[in-house]
């Protein structure tokens, strides 16, 4: 019998449906959700090092940009932060100051808990699809699968505040209301999906290409199969007009009233339409309308492919001179393989091919998911675009990996098979998230002790101040110290170049023009266009970038532009005590923290390239290793290193390298011995760290290296403002 015959022959049978049923499977699948998290919490909450006054700290860095927001929403700090001029349009920050204001908890708590309790009501639109057709068991199977799939909890775990708790289960909210409106022709649920898209694109900035997928696919959908009819024409309008982006043709970038705007006219739309009877000829010419209107302002190609490009970009930035790339940097934006992709969808690769049959028996009795595989697609689209694409695919998964389980119990005669077949299944397709959950320990995003450092800065600093440091530090120092900053995890381009060469420089005299020189270009001259986009005039047309966004380091090369300086003669220049710098207008620090040292060698990637050619021409010889144990004057660290001081060398897979010195630190004492002058390593022994770095003599002379690990520094250039084993913090003088 074929597999055709198979599936007809045996009917699907439908539950039982009540409104309290639905309700209080909802409510089971969202406390599975955030009991789920909670382990997180138990796990930590005896560990004082992940607590600022008493209460946790978040567990994301771009969390701390959204909280910095609320701040400026609440209470009206970050007011001279050029980067929070133009957080109109993140609704994000707009729904949690609302949060933080009703609620009783301090903000630092609301935001910490927010996550758990937003994200979890992915139970919801799971359980309604289910309900949807006749089976509220399968989607409530399909939301304890969801709820806590290896990637989403990943996203949506305590702490990690960011637009992740909203970025699933609002369009899966809208997919709901899509196949409502496919399987009963509904035109209130077609006014509902519009409503959530619309909202999602307000809360979730990176939205565009899920919507477009999402919503067209509904509209290829319905005129493959439900052309002939009238109500396919009318949707058809309401669901282009949620997908225009208002914030292009309104100021929506400026003022938050683009996103009210939208849903005003949907709500006119679905008025009239309610109201009033057009023609098929007249639906037909409006549809066209209006998606003319989505061609020429959505720009749906370039949005989609723009995002492909963006994940699977070259390592150097060719515009004019030739910077080095970030996204080839970023650990989740790195292409993943097969089974770490169904691991991080399905929580296993059983898992995963469970899910993948299981859809295709789905698609194949129920035609309207067709709309609903975009979001697997993207989920795909992670073995190229890397790990964050994985999170769209799991709820999708796990509809498919639960209805294989209720297909599967159609087969059963024997009452107690139907009952051991879908618990078992669940409890085999649970498990590994489940025990992901367990041993995903992450930390917080900074420690107490690096925390009380910032706000000893902030104790220091006033708004409009500048902190230099990596962008990775960007939000938090936003957050905890008040101060603004030059890139961090939004504005992360050409100026990376500023903040390697200012740590690498061997010249301090070179790290105080560069910072002077960098900030002064851009914080005062971003202030002089608050509310406007900056032009900057070329041979190619004008390139415009959004206010906030402008790097320092183009205008001080005048890159791109006819009169473009030579980077290397302005390089050299900088070292010059002479340099005539800006006037100053605030107070500069560069924040140097210990953690920096872990990725060290990756921040010299973005300083160590040939502008004009973007060739990389980074040489750094940095390890950084924990010693394991000493014989004699021998001591062994744990990456295979043996370090023989009293003979000057250093052993690795049987071969000798000579070092020509060898630093001890303890506590504030720096002890250096010199061993052997023609070498080209330098040992450190931080006994502070209970750690051994070797590393070449370049590095050694690096203004990361002397200011930070050996305090040395021209007292003449700077003042030591923070000082511990976590931090080191510098005022320029000015």
């Amino acid at each position: 019998m074929s597999k055709k015959k198979i599936a007809k022959s045996v009917p699907e049978r439908k539950q039982e449906i009540s409104t309290k049923m639905i309700l209080g499977l909802i409510l089971l699948a969202y406390t599975f959700g955030i009991l789920m998290r909670f382990i997180w919490i138990y796990q930590f909450s005896n560990d004082p090092s992940l607590f600022w006054n008493n209460e946790f700290m978040l567990t994301t860095n771009d969390g701390y940009y959204f909280a910095a927001g609320v701040q400026n929403l609440l209470d009206g700090s970050h007011a001279l932060n050029p980067r929070l001029w133009d957080m109109w349009h993140q609704g994000t920050i707009w729904v949690s100051a609302f949060f933080v204001w009703l609620s009783p908890f301090s903000i630092d708590t609301t935001l910490f808990y927010m996550p758990i309790f937003v994200s979890s009501l992915i139970a919801v639109p799971l359980v309604l699809i289910g309900s949807l057709y006749g089976r509220p068991m399968w989607g409530f199977m399909s939301a304890l699968l969801g709820v806590i799939a290896w990637s989403y909890y990943n996203r949506t775990m305590a702490g990690y505040y960011d637009t992740d708790m909203f970025a699933i289960w609002l369009p899966l909210m809208a997919l709901y209301f899509l196949l409502r409106s496919i399987e009963k022709s509904s035109w209130n649920m077609v006014f509902y999906a519009s409503v959530v898209l619309v909202f999602y694109s307000f809360v979730y900035t990176s939205s565009k290409g899920v919507i477009y997928s999402l919503g067209l696919t509904y509209l290829v959908y319905k005129l493959w199969f439900h052309r002939k009819e009238h109500f396919t024409y009318k949707a058809m309008i309401l669901i282009i007009v949620a997908l225009l982006p208002f914030g292009n043709i309104t100021t929506s970038y400026t003022y938050p009233y683009g996103f009210l705007v939208q849903l005003a006219i949907l709500g006119i739309i679905y008025m009239v339409f309610s109201y009033k009877e057009f023609s098929k000829k007249s639906l037909i010419i409006i549809s066209a309308f209006v998606f003319a209107a989505l061609l020429y302002f959505g720009n749906i190609y370039g949005v989609i492919a723009g995002k492909i490009l963006g994940y699977t970009s070259k390592d150097t930035i060719s515009e004019g001179l030739h910077f080095f790339g970030v996204v080839q940097t970023v650990q989740e934006a790195s292409p993943i393989d097969f089974i770490t992709m169904a691991n991080r969808i399905s929580g296993s690769i059983y898992g995963f091919v469970v899910a993948i049959i299981g859809l295709g028996l789905l698609v194949r009795r129920h035609k309207a998911f067709w709309i609903s595989l975009p979001l697997l697609g993207i989920g795909i689209f992670s073995l190229v675009g890397g790990l964050r694409f994985t999170v769209y695919a799991t709820p999708i998964a796990a509809l498919g990996a639960a209805y294989f389980l209720v297909w599967l119990n159609e087969y059963m005669s024997h009452k107690w098979a139907k009952y051991a077949v879908p618990i078992l299944g669940m409890i085999v397709l649970l498990l590994p998230n489940i025990l992901h959950i367990y041993e995903y320990q992450m930390p917080t995003v900074f420690t107490k002790q690096e925390v009380a450092d910032l706000d000893r800065l902030k104790n220091i600093a006033k708004d409009g101040d500048v902190t230099l440091s990596w962008w990775d530090y960007g939000y938090p120092i936003w957050y905890y110290t008040g101060t603004s900053t030059l890139i961090d995890g939004g504005k992360h381009h050409h100026d990376n170049f500023v903040i390697s060469k200012i740590m690498l420089s061997p010249s301090q005299q070179f790290v105080y023009n560069m910072a002077t020189l960098a900030t002064e270009e851009y914080f005062p001259f971003a202030s002089k266009l608050k509310n406007t986009y900056l032009g900057i005039d070329t041979k190619d047309g004008k390139i415009y970038q959004q206010l906030g966004y402008m790097d320092s380091i183009d205008v001080i090369f005048k890159n791109r532009q006819k009169d473009q300086l030579n980077p290397e003669d302005v390089l050299v220049s900088l070292e010059d005590k002479a340099y005539p710098l800006p006037p100053k207008t605030r107070d500069i620090y560069i924040y140097m923290p210990y953690r920096m040292m872990q990725i060290f060698p990756t921040i010299a990637s973005f300083g160590d390239i040939d502008l004009i050619s973007g060739k990389n021409t980074n040489n750094m010889q940095w390890v950084s290793a924990t010693p394991t144990k000493q014989e004699g004057s021998l001591i062994y660290l744990n990456n295979g290193i043996i370090v023989d001081v009293p003979n000057g060398i250093f052993i690795f897979n049987d071969q000798q390298y000579p070092i020509q010195s060898f630093v001890e630190i303890d506590n504030n004492s720096v002890k250096k011995q010199m061993l052997n002058s023609d070498s080209n390593y330098v040992a450190i022994h931080n006994k502070l760290y209970g750690s051994f770095i070797i590393m070449d003599t370049d590095t050694f002379d690096s203004a990361y290296v002397q200011m930070f690990l050996l305090s040395k520094y021209d007292h003449d250039l700077f003042e030591l403002v923070v000082s511990s084993p976590y931090s080191k913090i510098y005022r320029l003088k000015r």
